[in-house]
């Protein structure tokens, strides 16, 4: 009986003790199991973290196609607009090829060896967001150049560049990065409120007061609003803000008219001239009303590549007013192909945005065809008298080596989204 008892508790023993083996192998064999799948995986799990790239790269050939149109027709127009100087072909010219054949190879930089997740990365967007503000800030130091009555350039050495373009580059990282981060958050509305004034109303402020440039900080807001409106699961209190913008717009409006009569102000000053531009044909109406007459006189089919009269009354042709020569020039026809290539333009990178890999990647082409767009409403708008006359330049085409530059890197981070489709499908 003794024996029996101690046989049943051996056997008691051993088998607690087979369990605890039994145990101890499984984990031991998970966490080995565990860990060559890790190793396997490694380049997987670090390529989203990772400053390069490594997997293969897939070209968007129809919207590299339509870019580099767009910037063959800025190219010709641009060299067209400035023939009427003695040096247009090694001065205006030279620098916007220099320029362009720089940021193609900036944007392939950009598009095939980097990984646009660096840009949503928070001390990257951070640092870009306060280094575009900071920039804004040099331009009450010697730095800034006053220009027409506005100081909107720096100028360090022999380089000028205008600030705002920082900024549109440091709002959309800043918000992808932001907007990503917040995840379920987003759903409430008073986050949207505090994330458009943050990234919009600040910077735009900052712009219009500082450099009195109300275009930039139009195109600035639009930006923060559209990029919100993207990552904001609903439209109806977008609807409602719109409505308020809009009231408060034409309150603003109307009470600018009733007090113009009393001051001769600069902004005042500028809001007649787009009221009655006859009154004003020789002083700030100058280029709305001979912009008019080109767009006016193009015709169907326009004078002629080269034979704009216009071009020889304008001051610097090639910037903002550009799209009055190539009515002039090119006519009806001509200026309904030019933004008939932005509209695909835009349907490509809008393409690419609801396909892209992650929150972050359709955010960053949010911000650059918000870019885009705008900036094309604005500048197509002011020419055509729509809206006070405003310097903004037309994407791709107008003179302008920092703009066409920072485009191109936008450019740039958008095929890098566009490539990276194509590898999550090849997956």
């Amino acid at each position: 009986m003794e024996t029996n008892q101690r046989r049943q508790r051996s056997t008691i023993k051993q088998n607690t003790q087979n369990k605890k083996i039994s145990k101890r192998s499984v984990n031991r064999r998970a966490k080995k199991n565990k860990n060559n799948y890790m190793k396997a995986h490694r380049k997987k799990f670090s390529f989203r973290k990772s400053l390069s790239r490594s997997t293969g790269f897939y070209l968007d050939y129809s919207l590299m196609l339509i870019m580099i149109i767009l910037i063959g027709i800025g190219l010709v127009m641009v060299y067209s607009s400035s023939s009427t100087t003695t040096d247009s072909l090694k001065g205006v010219l030279k620098s916007q090829v220099i320029f362009a054949v720089f940021g193609l190879f900036m944007m392939m930089i950009v598009a095939r060896v980097l990984d646009y997740h660096i840009l949503t990365n928070k001390y990257v967007a951070r640092g870009l967001y306060i280094f575009s503000l900071i920039l804004v800030l040099l331009l009450l130091t010697p730095l800034g150049k006053n220009y027409n009555g506005a100081t909107r350039w720096i100028v360090i050495g022999g380089f000028n560049f205008m600030p705002v373009e920082f900024v549109k580059v440091g709002i959309i990282a800043a918000l992808a990065c932001r907007i990503s981060s917040l995840g379920e958050k987003m759903k409430y509305f008073r986050v949207v409120v505090w994330l458009i004034a943050w990234y919009g109303v600040v910077p735009a402020a900052m712009l219009y007061f500082i450099s009195n440039n109300l275009s930039s900080a139009i195109i600035i807001l639009g930006m923060a609003f559209l990029i919100t409106f993207v990552a904001y699961p609903g439209y109806k209190p977008y609807i409602a803000m719109f409505a308020g913008a809009t009231a408060f717009i034409s309150v603003a409006f109307s009470a600018i008219l009733s007090a113009i009569q009393k001051g001769d102000g600069f902004r005042s000053t500028r809001i007649l001239a787009w009221l009655h531009p006859e009154d004003y044909a020789d002083g700030e109406a100058y280029q709305t009303i001979h912009g008019l007459y080109a767009i006016g006189s193009g015709g169907l089919f326009g004078k002629g590549l080269g034979k704009s009269v216009v071009k020889l009354k304008l001051p610097e042709a090639y910037n903002d007013m550009i799209f009055t020569i190539i009515c002039e020039e090119l006519g009806l026809f001509g200026a309904l192909c030019v933004l008939i290539a932005f509209g695909v333009l835009l349907w490509r990178i809008a393409h690419v945005a609801r396909n892209a890999p992650d929150m972050q990647g359709a955010l960053l082409c949010a911000g650059v065809f918000s870019h885009i767009a705008l900036q094309v409403l604005v500048n197509i708008a002011v020419v055509t008298d729509t809206i006070p006359n405003t310097g903004v330049t037309l994407p791709f085409i107008s003179k302008g080596g920092t703009a066409l530059l920072i485009l191109l890197l936008e450019m740039g981070v958008v095929f890098n989204v566009s490539s990276q489709i194509k590898d999550e499908l090849n997956e």
